[in-house]
């Protein structure tokens, strides 16, 4: 979908689906909160494969990014990415307080612009000869599409919404029709993002994407997924928040974020207090099995299982989708112990992919070719945004 900034600027937000126009591009993280840097992925598609270009951190911005309008307008520092992850094209995922995903329908969505959407009073009607003209009162239809009409700024083509809060965003049908899922960001933050990167050089600003919605396109070129037709579920488990997703031949049927949990951040820190470990052994110890750490995970893993089945019921009990193969991504380590709960408790374990799986590698670039699957899900966002922008909207 094409935002409009200005009356001579606009540039896409993406939630990936439809025809592919992209085929070389970097995916960027901004506000990862990694002190490694931002993590960036060059995807390249040519001849039906999919290649990875180039992996890592980058530095961060010298800028952070603006909490209102004063900071948006003040002057910027170009932010020049290393050669590896010049592109034509960037696609920009971004972490922020102020950004919202969700899934919706599409009467909550009319709701939410006309009651958001500032008032403008009509002009009178003229008068002739002083006679009284009557007017016709509109329907209540007429009157939320003449609201949402009035309340659209001058410079944002039809089609493309703004509530009053600045708030810009997108919507993506989703597989059944009565659902679609908005995301969106601050206007002031999508501007300032879009004067990021320098001007004249590689890459250009080609997306704009809240970290969530980079998310969903991140299984599309999974072999496993693509083994069962696109109709899965996906936990997403982030530093400090969890997504559920259920996809239906490989179209998005929900989307929610997990309710009363926080990311696997909370999980370490659990942890290391209940097993009395320091930072560089949580991981050891949830990938080298010297203990069972099962009985201390248990607290936080539980609720999100919870969910999960809470989920799966509803696809099958609303939609008569029965699902049994379930994905998890974004852990940075102890997938196998997720999925040995989960198979205990509802019967399905949990496949834990590389990120980079079915890729073609860099054969030069060792280290990228020997992540473990656990190590690659640190690139999780900034590949599947890259994904996401290679795609046009339907």
């Amino acid at each position: 979908m094409k935002l409009q900034l200005t009356k001579t600027k606009t540039i896409d937000l993406s939630l990936g689906g439809g025809r592919r126009v992209l085929s070389d591009v970097t995916g960027v993280v901004l506000n990862s909160d990694d002190a490694r840097g931002c993590p960036a992925v060059r995807l390249v598609h040519k001849k039906n494969s999919w290649s990875v270009v180039a992996a890592g951190f980058v530095p961060t911005p010298v800028d952070s990014l603006p909490e209102s309008w004063d900071e948006a307008n003040k002057a910027q520092t170009p932010w020049a990415l290393p050669a590896a992850f010049q592109a034509p094209h960037a696609a920009l995922a971004v972490l922020s307080p102020n950004m919202f995903t969700r899934q919706t329908t599409p009467d909550a969505l009319m709701t939410d612009l006309v009651q958001t959407a500032p008032k403008v009073s009509a002009t009178p009607p003229p008068r002739k000869l002083g006679v009284r003209r009557l007017e016709k009162k509109p329907v209540a239809s007429e009157a939320k599409a003449a609201d949402a009409a009035d309340g659209t700024a001058p410079d944002v083509k039809p089609g493309e919404p703004m509530q009053a809060s600045g708030v810009r965003f997108v919507m993506q049908p989703l597989a059944e029709k009565p659902f679609v899922i908005q995301s969106g960001l601050p206007e002031y933050q999508v501007v300032w993002l879009s004067r990021l990167l320098p001007e004249g050089r590689r890459p250009t600003a080609a997306s704009i994407q809240t970290l969530p919605s980079a998310l969903l396109a991140a299984l599309c070129e999974q072999p496993a997924f693509n083994a069962v037709g696109g109709t899965a579920f996906a936990i997403y488990v982030l530093r400090n928040s969890v997504y559920l997703a259920g996809y239906k031949d490989g179209q998005l049927l929900l989307f929610r974020s997990c309710p009363g949990v926080a990311g696997w951040e909370m999980l370490r820190e659990g942890l290391k207090m209940r097993l009395g470990l320091e930072d560089e052994m949580v991981d050891e110890i949830l990938d080298d099995a010297l203990i069972d750490p099962r009985s201390a995970m248990e607290p936080f893993v539980r609720p999100i299982l919870q969910q999960l089945e809470i989920s799966l019921d509803y696809l099958q009990n609303r939609h008569n989708l029965r699902i049994d193969k379930v994905f998890i991504m974004g852990l940075p380590s102890g997938a196998r112990y997720w999925s040995q709960m989960a198979e205990e408790t509802i019967h399905l374990p949990l496949i834990a992919p590389s990120v980079f799986d079915g890729l073609t590698l860099p054969p030069k670039d060792q280290e990228l070719a020997g992540l473990t699957p656990s190590k690659s899900q640190a690139f999780l966002a900034a590949f599947g945004a890259a994904r996401a922008a290679m795609e046009e909207q339907a």
